[in-house]
């Protein structure tokens, strides 16, 4: 018979074994769900019912102006008129006025098939054939059609929808191959104007990076982004190592706003994000009350260096702000559970502060999470790129467009204008 000492020491035993389990498996959950994951990728926590009978979209709020339609220029004007009275037979005359109804749609038949007929003619100064000299593309698809078919590859579309997708528009015999060659066609033709892009933003005052995973026909790799108001490039790369931005931006003089990541510590000026901060910092506070003061705290905090941020330098402010960080660090430290949090923030340093000291920069990198964010719904849809084909779409083509994007430029009329020779 097993005595109670016995048992206490196996159950104590067999709580051990499980500690260690449950740590282990938060720390493999860890990896997937933490404060760098996309919200795209995170956990849904809000699954509850609303109460009542609150509308789950509930629209604009009371108060707030609608967007309205913004109507296009009409193409063409039809005019719906009567000669006679439909209730007497007696005719009308002129109309005294009208009621105006636009609509916007596609024609008829989307796809339009044009033969051109070049004619020929005998030059009687020297009997040669010759013709018209005509502008257009050596392929049987015209600019439009190829426009579009970039686009929705853009869109995160596979070559088997958008294929099938044209050929219910009227193009009968177009393949999955031939939306490949197009893609393929546009990374040469926006390959010059990628290069400027990345000419121009290695001399701009301040940029942001980031990385997300993105596999390689099974492999493990990655997509880069730099990014500032007006430009975005990305960057398909089976690494995460330093040598990865490095060969990106070799030099650069500016200000790197950026998460966590310890491959940026080689530059000379870096903005630490705060967003990601308070994000992990909230994380543990949710399960432990202790850090929840200091959560509260930093909060505060970040609200105040919004305010130095949108003004010159006052160095005196900035100075406070550093002893209220670092006193938040001391309070941090003196908890088991606070310590690596107090860790990270250490870690950061003068990056915390370099905003406050540069126009324009900002103290969060959300802007380069947003430009990640269709390269993530992309992965969802075709889970890898297979080949170098659809890293140099990835890295020239939709660099190009999402920049024209920020831009305001029109994508469908640019795409057509590089077909132009």
């Amino acid at each position: 018979m097993i005595s109670w000492r016995q048992r206490v020491r196996d159950l104590e035993a067999e709580n051990q074994e499980l500690r260690a389990k449950i740590i282990e498996l938060e720390r493999y959950l860890k990896a997937f769900d933490n404060a760098h994951t996309p919200s795209s990728m995170k956990r849904k926590k809000n699954t509850k019912k609303k109460e009542g009978n609150q509308p789950r979209f509930p629209g604009k709020p009371p108060g707030r102006g609608g967007g309205g339609i913004q109507l296009p220029p009409p193409d063409k004007i039809v005019e719906h008129t009567l000669d006679n009275c439909p209730l007497s037979g007696l005719p009308l005359g002129e109309p005294i006025g009208y009621r105006k109804k636009t609509i916007v749609d596609f024609p008829d038949k989307p796809i339009i098939v044009t033969e051109h007929r070049i004619m020929q003619y005998i030059s009687p100064a020297t009997g040669e054939i010759i013709e018209a000299n005509v502008n257009l593309p050596n392929h049987i698809y015209g600019s439009n059609l190829r426009s579009i078919v970039a686009m929705l590859k853009n869109l995160t579309n596979s070559h088997e929808k958008i294929a099938d997708f044209l050929r219910e528009l009227g193009a009968p015999s177009f393949s999955t191959e031939r939306v490949q060659n197009i893609a393929d066609d546009f990374t040469h033709l926006l390959e010059s104007r990628r290069d400027g892009f990345l000419t121009e933003i290695r001399e701009a005052p301040y940029l942001h990076a980031d990385e997300t995973t993105m596999r390689k026909d099974g492999q493990n790799g990655y997509i880069w982004n730099i990014c500032t108001p007006k430009i975005s490039l990305f960057f398909a790369r089976m690494s995460r190592g330093s040598k990865e931005i490095r060969s990106i931006l070799p030099v650069y003089n500016g200000v790197i706003v950026r998460d966590g990541y310890k491959v940026y510590n080689d530059y000379q000026l870096t903005q630490r994000c705060w967003v990601h901060l308070l994000r992990e910092v909230r994380e543990i506070s949710e399960k432990n009350n202790e850090i929840k003061p200091q959560y509260e705290r930093l909060k505060l905090l970040y609200e105040q260096l919004k305010i130095l941020n949108a003004k010159p330098p006052e160095n005196k402010a900035i100075e406070e702000a550093k002893w209220k960080l670092k006193d938040i660090v001391t309070c941090l430290d003196a908890m088991r559970k606070g310590r690596k949090l107090a860790t990270l923030i250490k870690n950061g340093g003068e990056n915390w502060f370099t905003a406050l000291y540069y126009e324009g920069v900002p103290l969060e990198n959300n802007h380069a999470e947003r430009e990640l964010r269709p390269l993530v719904l992309l992965r969802k849809t075709i889970g890898c790129y297979r080949n170098e084909k659809g890293q140099r779409w990835i890295d020239i083509v939709i660099s190009v467009l999402h920049t024209w994007k920020l831009q305001g430029i029109n994508i469908f009329q640019q795409l057509r204008a590089v077909q132009v020779t």
